[in-house]
């Protein structure tokens, strides 16, 4: 076990080590955007920099935007996510692009 005075150095290492941890883990600066944004207007890199289920979200919108657009009457998995990889693949050739002109691009392909 140690002397009183190494468990006391020991205890504090573990601390200092799980207080580390803590720090690494905590995220960095939060970027904050609006509640709402004009389906429109929104660039390819606005899309880009969300991640996660926030971008999950945007894309799930724009897909049924488009499919509304198109009076879309069937939903078909492997068709919608063909359509959403090349709408991001747009996005990511051209981030100045509207979302909007890449999912229209997209579901013209």
């Amino acid at each position: 076990m140690g002397t009183r005075r190494e468990r006391r150095l020991r205890r504090r290492a573990v601390l200092a080590g799980l207080a580390g941890a803590l720090l690494l883990a905590a995220p960095g600066e939060a970027q904050v955007y609006p509640d709402q944004l004009e389906v429109r207007k929104l660039t390819c890199r606005e899309l880009l920099e969300h991640s996660g289920e926030t971008r999950a979200r945007m894309l799930i919108y724009y897909n049924g935007y488009l499919d509304g657009r198109t009076g879309a009457r069937v939903w078909n998995d492997k068709v919608v996510g063909a359509r959403i990889d090349r709408a991001m693949g747009y996005c990511k050739a051209s981030p100045t692009l509207p979302v909007l002109d890449a999912f229209t691009k997209a579901w013209k392909s």
